[in-house]
C-alpha cells in the first residue's frame, strides 16, 4: 500500500491534521482547522486527490476549515453518526468560543465496525466515546489516528458538552486491549505507540 501520513499543526490550539495517501495519489484529511495554506501546498505539489474529510470529533479546532477544503476539492464529510447534534450546534462544538460560529452536516455518518474506503486505503471506525459521545478512533493497518481520545501520557477533556468521564474509562480500555502495537497519531501533540502508553499512560 505504501501508506504515507502528513501531519500539519493548524490553527489556535496546533490541531493535528493528517494527509493520508497511497502511491495512486489517492488521500484523505483527518480533521482540519486554521490556515490551509501549507496543507494545499502539500496537496497540491505531490499531485494528491483529497476524495474524504475523516472527523474524528466535532470541536470547533477540528472542523474550523472543514467547508473550505471541502469547496476547494469537493470531498465527502465523513463523521460519526452519534455526532450529528454537536456537529450542528454551535454552542455544543465550543465554536461560539472562537472567531465565529460552525455548523456542519456531514455527508457520510459512520458508526461502530463500519469503514471507510478511499482508494485501496481501508480506516475502520472504533466509536470512542468520552471526550465527545461521538468520539471515534479511524484504525488503519497498524495505526490510530485517535482524535482527543488518547495523547501521549494523557487522555482528552471530559468537561465539554456530552463529554463523560466514565465512557472516556471505557475507550481507553478498548483500546489499551487491543491486540499488538499500534502507532497512535493524535488531535494533539506529538505521535506515540499504544505499547507505551499502555505502560506510562496514568489514565490507560
Amino acid at each position: 500500500k505504501n501508506m504515507n501520513i502528513k501531519t500539519f499543526e493548524m490553527g489556535y490550539i496546533g490541531t493535528n491534521c493528517y494527509v493520508v495517501s497511497n502511491e495512486q495519489g489517492n488521500c484523505a484529511i483527518i480533521d482540519c482547522d486554521g490556515n490551509t495554506t501549507a496543507l494545499y501546498n502539500y496537496i497540491d505539489q505531490n499531485n494528491l486527490k483529497p476524495t474524504h474529510i475523516l472527523l474524528t470529533h466535532g470541536h470547533f479546532d477540528h472542523i474550523g476549515a472543514v467547508e473550505e477544503v471541502q469547496e476547494k476539492y469537493g470531498c465527502l464529510v465523513c463523521a460519526c453518526e452519534k455526532e450529528i447534534p454537536l456537529l450542528s450546534d454551535p454552542n455544543l462544538n465550543a465554536s461560539t468560543m472562537s472567531h465565529r460560529p460552525l455548523s456542519l452536516t456531514p455527508d457520510i455518518t459512520v458508526k461502530e465496525g463500519e469503514s471507510v474506503a478511499v482508494g485501496n486505503l481501508v480506516f475502520k471506525v472504533m466509536e470512542t466515546p468520552g471526550h465527545t459521545e461521538g468520539s471515534i478512533c479511524f484504525v488503519i493497518e497498524n495505526t490510530i489516528f485517535s482524535g482527543d481520545t488518547l495523547f501521549l501520557g494523557s487522555c482528552g477533556r471530559v468537561d465539554f458538552p456530552t463529554g463523560d468521564a466514565k465512557t472516556m474509562m471505557d475507550s481507553l480500555k478498548r483500546l489499551k486491549n487491543l491486540e499488538g502495537d499500534y502507532v497512535v497519531y493524535p488531535g494533539h501533540g506529538p505521535s506515540t505507540t499504544l505499547e507505551y502508553e499502555r505502560k506510562t499512560n496514568p489514565f490507560m
